[in-house]
């Protein structure tokens, strides 16, 4: 049975390495979103909750409920959550509108656009989403934003940094003033964390950087040594001895060009969440065979016979072939393939 391999050892090594840059573990929080980019959202809260990981981000409720036990907060990043949720799972609040729908008594944290124009109320909108939020019976735990240049050379990134710092002065002046608890404040992504050398904010939230990747600019942020935790595997259905000139698959796209070659066909496909290899791409697996087109939706087929391959153990040459990003080789994978800590 195909699985997806997910190395503690790694991930640790990884949680580690931020901690370090940040100045302490209390500061890391981790971002688990669609199924923990792919890796298991159970099986990466377990390993979360063994590094003493205190917050988490997840997509929405339905995700924050299911690994609340193991954080003393989640957040959902998207969507309203219910008045019977646990009380450890947060909303981020996007607008005025929305903060009207939480029932009272929630925990939350505001998001404000520093300048993405995607998500967030609006800097001009503080003050009256900050009323809102008092008058609502709210509890205020943290003040957000995403910082969506920290991959990017140029001085973008900078000039959110700074609108967020004034963001933060103004609601801290704010709590003084009405007696209430400083909320947390955190604008930084992995890129963004890893550039910095002087981080103000109450913790980081990193994503892509856990699982052991970067896609940031080589000039603004350098290799520091983060290791891929997510590794695919697949078994052999049954192998053939074929002649030269014999065509494989749909379409009968590969044929082969010597004579009594073993083929093997491997339980994943495109259904799977891995890519569709056609006649056009040339990728080997991890123990240098090459994996020949077509993939179909439930298999494909390999040139030798080894029970076990593993398809992938690093994101980021699919990500070359395809032109696209590690995030989504990751994230493709099916919630149906089994994943396996090892």
């Amino acid at each position: 049975m195909a699985e997806l391999r997910i190395n503690s050892q790694a991930f640790f090594h990884n949680l580690k390495l931020l901690a370090n840059h940040v100045g302490s573990k209390e500061k890391v929080a981790v971002v688990l979103k669609d199924n923990a980019y792919g890796h298991g959202l159970l099986e990466m809260a377990l390993l979360c909750k063994e590094a003493g990981i205190a917050s988490a981000f997840v997509k929405n409720e339905a995700e924050a409920i299911r690994i609340a036990p193991y954080f003393e907060s989640v957040t959902a990043l998207y969507g309203d959550v219910e008045s019977k949720s646990p009380a450890n799972v947060w909303v981020a609040l996007h607008s005025l509108e929305q903060i009207r729908r939480i029932p009272k008594g929630r925990s939350v944290e505001l998001k404000v656009d520093t300048g993405m124009n995607r998500n967030g109320i609006m800097e001009e909108e503080l003050f009256v989403a900050l009323e809102a939020i008092r008058a609502q019976g709210l509890i205020l735990c943290g003040v957000m934003a995403h910082n969506g240049y920290g991959d990017e050379l140029g001085s973008e990134f900078f000039s959110q940094q700074r609108r967020f710092e004034g963001v933060r002065a103004r609601v801290e002046e704010y709590a003084r003033e009405h007696g209430l608890p400083r909320p947390r404040f955190h604008a930084l992504s992995s890129s963004g964390a890893l550039r910095s050398r002087n981080i103000q904010d109450d913790l980081v939230r990193f994503g892509i950087a856990i699982y052991g990747y970067l896609c940031a600019h080589p000039l603004v942020v350098s290799e520091i040594g983060l290791r891929p935790v997510l590794s695919l595997w697949a078994r052999r259905i049954t192998t053939k001895s074929l002649p030269k000139g014999a065509r494989i698959g749909y379409g009968g796209k590969s044929e082969l060009e010597e004579e009594a070659k073993k083929v093997s066909t491997y339980d994943v496909g495109y259904g799977d969440g891995f890519y569709r290899l056609n006649e056009h791409h040339k990728l080997l697996t991890a123990q240098g065979e090459r994996i020949l087109p077509r993939v179909s939706m439930d298999c494909l087929s390999v040139v030798g016979e080894r029970e076990e391959v593993c398809l992938m153990e690093d994101a980021s040459e699919l990500a070359r072939l395809f032109d696209t990003i590690p995030y989504e080789v990751l994230t493709r994978f099916s919630p149906f393939l089994k994943r396996v800590v090892i």
